[in-house]
């Protein structure tokens, strides 16, 4: 994901601070040269063109709990945690 670029806790001290000063040095965020991986666009347009219109087409009224707060982490791959939905009326 392209919101953990550069944000490893374990190399870069205040990894969650947006500092432009910071000496990124170490870190090569989506792969780079040859060992980029090639399958990035096929599985952004699946899970946008398919996957999510199928879910929301056939599970009406699911959605989002607004009281609950989406918290993101993750070490190799950042993303949610867990996702606070709710379905029916």
């Amino acid at each position: 994901m392209f919101g953990s670029g550069n944000r490893g806790e374990q190399v870069f001290e205040n990894s969650n601070v947006f500092d432009v000063l910071r000496d990124n040095g170490p870190a090569i965020p989506f792969g780079a040269g040859p060992h980029f991986f090639a399958g990035a666009w096929a599985s952004r347009r699946l899970v946008e063109e398919v996957a999510l219109p199928a879910l929301f087409s056939r599970l009406r009224n699911f959605r989002l709990r607004k009281d609950r707060e989406t918290i993101f982490g993750g070490r190799d791959f950042r993303g949610p945690l867990s996702v606070q939905v709710e379905w029916g009326d």
